[in-house]
């Protein structure tokens, strides 16, 4: 990483850090709040398209992640922190379970029998009442503290999420630059000949899809103590935390490291607004808006914003920056040795 991308990066955490001291609307807060979620659950679910598998069940690792902690600190009054290790951890066996009879498929296959996962989680959380209190939910105590991972002002929850969102974004980098990134990478280019080189993708793409849960459960347990009440339709729904993740990473630029979180900054405040703005007479507009806006961000940019401004500043930027630049900041150049090191490591780690 350039070290203008670091101090860039500061500059983005220094901001974030420093923008409740400014804010006082506990409703400006609440959007900030949700898309710190957004941001961290479209990471999370990047890892896998790291590797150009696309996924539309991470509302099932979401779930598994909210009822978790609910489930430990109602009944056996578990301690939330504790409770969002646990998330974690059954999030991650949620993915085992996922993963043996289905990460073998390819394609669209892999994406339906994922969507079709999120809908089974959902179906036993509402028919287990023993165990969920079926449709009716679950509703954390109202007690308040630190300790309890329960507050009244958004400046907390704002603060955890934000660390939380750092951790997700520092570990998709640290995958991104290391052996296992490249071997996703090269999968997403040609799993057959990665195959070839001795690497053992299953295994790849489960360590993968482990991750990626994990991360997923730990914010699906954030929100199920940031909201209080988890209840199958709304901490299984495929439309909030399937769809929208993978509608953000697409549309920022899916299996690049920026472009979940632009798309995240970018889609979340977007669908508050239009929920809020059209939520009377006009209800059912704001998606109509929504899908308007999506199409035209498709259509204009195929490969994702990320991908749409750099060809951009590639088309635009200053001649003399061209001409004396060369192939070390050719994009094509360092595009071409990128492969050449993807293939040469996986071949040295096959």
């Amino acid at each position: 990483m350039k070290k203008i991308h670091y101090l860039l990066s500061i500059g983005a955490v220094a901001i974030a850090a420093l923008l409740p001291l400014f804010i006082a609307d506990q409703f400006v807060l609440h959007i900030c709040v949700m898309i710190f979620i957004y941001v961290g659950i479209t990471v999370a679910w990047n890892i896998l398209a790291f590797g150009g598998i696309l996924s539309l069940g991470h509302a099932a690792f979401f779930g598994i992640g909210s009822y978790t902690v609910a489930l430990l600190y109602v009944n056996l009054n578990i301690n939330p922190w504790l409770g969002i290790l646990a998330a974690m951890l059954t999030a991650g066996i949620g993915a085992l379970c996922l993963a043996i009879p289905l990460l073998r498929l390819r394609g669209p296959f892999f994406t339906l029998s994922t969507l079709a996962f999120v809908e089974v989680l959902r179906l036993i959380a509402i028919y287990w009442v023993g165990l969920t209190n079926g449709s009716v939910g679950i509703t954390t105590p109202p007690a308040e503290g630190w300790a309890l991972l329960s507050f009244q002002e958004r400046q907390p929850y704002y603060y955890i999420v934000l660390f939380m969102t750092l951790i997700a974004i520092s570990i998709s980098v640290w995958i991104y630059h290391s052996k296992m990134g490249y071997h996703l990478r090269a999968v997403a280019s040609d799993e057959d000949a990665v195959r070839a080189l001795g690497v053992r993708t299953p295994r790849l793409k489960l360590t993968a899809l482990v991750i990626s849960a994990a991360l997923t459960g730990a914010f699906g347990a954030f929100t199920a103590m940031y909201f209080f009440v988890i209840e199958p339709e709304t901490n299984f729904s495929a439309t909030l935390y399937s769809i929208q993740p993978a509608l953000n990473g697409i549309i920022g630029g899916m299996g690049t490291l920026l472009g979940p979180i632009v798309g995240a900054l970018l889609m979340t405040p977007l669908g508050e607004w239009l929920r809020t703005t059209f939520s009377g007479a006009t209800q059912g507009l704001n998606f109509v808006i929504y899908g308007v806006v999506l199409i035209v961000m498709v259509r204009v940019m195929p490969g994702g914003i990320v991908a749409g401004f750099t060809k951009l500043y590639r088309r635009f930027r200053p001649a003399e920056r061209s001409a004396g630049s060369g192939d070390s900041e050719d994009g094509s150049t360092e595009e071409i040795a990128d492969d050449d090191h993807v293939s040469t490591t996986a071949g040295r780690h096959s």
